[in-house]
């Protein structure tokens, strides 16, 4: 398992998760919620990053090629430094689409959606 690219990116967002669990309605017009796991899922996190090098872009170019959506990873704390999230203990980070990749003139700017899953067993 091979950490994200330690890059500062210029840009984050966060959409958090949920936490896996079905609502049942009954007859008299209550609802009942039924948790399915302790384990949260959907959590998004999106990077920006802006006047990457070239060598910079093949580094997350590459690591996207190596792992995609099926290798899971852990980010660096570069990555993280000022962004003042945490996150559950043992859950790793898997792409939710490719590199978006935006180059005019000199100027490379790269966006990375990440999704990141509970730790499982095979």
């Amino acid at each position: 398992m091979a950490t994200f690219p330690a890059l500062t990116p210029s840009s984050r967002t966060y959409i958090p998760g949920q936490v896996a669990a079905t609502a049942i309605g009954s007859l008299n017009g209550d609802e009942l919620s039924v948790r399915h796991s302790n384990a949260s899922t959907g959590h998004i996190l999106r990077f920006g990053f802006t006047l990457l090098t070239r060598a910079q872009h093949y580094e997350i170019v590459s690591h996207y090629s190596l792992h995609g959506r099926f290798v899971p990873f852990d980010l660096d704390a570069t990555t993280l430094a000022a962004a003042g999230l945490t996150f559950p203990a043992n859950y790793l980070w898997i792409y939710a689409g490719s590199p978006e990749t935006d180059e005019t003139c000199e100027e490379i700017n790269v966006t990375v959606e990440l999704e990141l899953i509970p730790p499982y067993t095979i």
